[in-house]
């Protein structure tokens, strides 16, 4: 366990934890009455009603049906983990709902070993990174792994035709210490230009928004394979040393292997 500190929220991929975190400035870390007060100031209308971060709950039942039942959070005191998570449930409202109703689902049809849909599910919970997109080309350079175009020659694109918005609380604990290697796993979603003009707010909330009501269908995200590996490193502006070209030459971090061809929300 590290000492409790906020120095974190000055990288990129704490962007949408970063209003939430303003709302209750913490010198230690969170007790029980800290999560309610934070429910208080920073809870959006789209939480689901009656939702509590409960310290050191032990769930009497699944994790995911107890959330649903309850509104009850486990949540273990001094846990970086459950800390991260807390703040997805109100960053991400809609989708975090979403995806608890759909672990819920498949353990109601008997699914109580994790398949792929559950298993895909998890993995964008754990380790998603919603990617904008609003140039057809960038989109298809993530989906081939083609990084030089993505990071070096397209440079210039990212903030403007697109942007990466983190949603899984497993990242933003290894955020903490990044290190090469470091990935997301990257759901694509078409976005019209001027969606970039938006306050970036506003663009999570299209997104949650977006990616909630996809997350409804079962039949969609059905593998974890639709979910796609993204250096983290290699973002504009998210490590200093990616400021050099030669950077993406690392070709152990930036693999140029295939993956089986997959869908998603592209372009």
């Amino acid at each position: 366990m590290s000492h409790w500190h906020t120095d974190y929220l000055s990288h990129p991929l704490y962007q949408p934890l970063r209003a939430i975190c303003a709302r209750l400035p913490l010198a230690n870390w969170p007790g029980q009455a800290d999560y309610d007060r934070l429910l208080q100031l920073a809870a959006p209308a789209t939480l689901p009603a009656g939702l509590r971060f409960c310290c050191d709950l032990q769930a009497p039942s699944y994790y995911e049906t107890h959330i649903a039942d309850t509104g009850e959070v486990p949540t273990r005191s001094e846990n970086w983990h459950d800390w991260f998570n807390a703040l997805a449930w109100l960053a991400w409202p809609l989708s975090k709902a979403a995806l608890n109703a759909r672990h819920v689902r498949a353990i109601g049809r008997g699914e109580i070993q994790r398949g792929p849909r559950r298993d895909a599910a998890t993995l964008l919970d754990e380790c998603g990174v919603i990617v904008a997109c609003a140039k057809p080309a960038l989109g298809q350079a993530l989906d081939d792994m083609q990084w030089q175009t993505l990071f070096v020659d397209e440079r210039h694109a990212w903030g403007r035709q697109i942007s990466v918005h983190a949603l899984g609380h497993a990242l933003f604990e290894t955020g903490l210490t990044p290190h090469q290697g470091w990935c997301g796993k990257a759901l694509l979603l078409a976005v019209e230009p001027d969606f970039f003009t938006l306050p970036e707010a506003v663009q999570r909330e299209q997104l949650d928004s977006r990616l909630a009501s996809m997350l409804a269908d079962d039949d969609w995200l059905a593998s974890p394979r639709q979910l796609w590996p993204l250096p983290l490193l290699g973002i504009p502006g998210w490590w200093p040393d990616n400021a050099e070209p030669s950077f993406y030459q690392n070709t152990d971090y930036f693999r140029p292997s295939r993956r089986a061809k997959s869908s998603s929300d592209t372009l």
